[in-house]
């Protein structure tokens, strides 16, 4: 189940367990309990917009799908996928289908991911 089916029914449990609580209770509690329940979802809400409105830092995410071949010779590098170097490099990538990777006279070639 994903997030969001959860969040859609956590809501209707909840909508209903209220429903009920309504029709249970006499009209003067089902006041206090909407009243108490209304500030409750008031200040869950106001902390959602805060916490939406942070910042958070992350860095990218590197997709490579369906590459070529790759073929290197003498002193040479060859890459089919993803090539990713030093500082400040994505945290994920995704490397799919990559294509072959030939190397000769000492070249280097990679299919698939590389971080140097």
């Amino acid at each position: 189940m994903n997030t969001q089916r959860a969040v859609a029914l956590g809501t209707g449990v909840v909508a209903c367990l209220l429903a009920v609580a309504f029709l249970v209770v006499s009209p003067g509690q089902a006041d206090h309990i909407a009243t108490l329940f209304s500030a409750v979802v008031a200040v869950v809400s106001l902390g959602v917009a805060v916490w939406a409105l942070v910042p958070v830092p992350r860095r990218g995410v590197v997709r490579v799908v369906r590459t070529g071949d790759a073929r290197a010779s003498g002193a040479g590098s060859a890459v089919s996928g993803a090539a990713v170097s030093g500082a400040g490099a994505a945290q994920a990538v995704d490397v799919l289908r990559t294509g072959t990777a030939d190397a000769s006279d000492q070249g280097e070639a990679t299919s698939g991911f590389r971080r140097s």
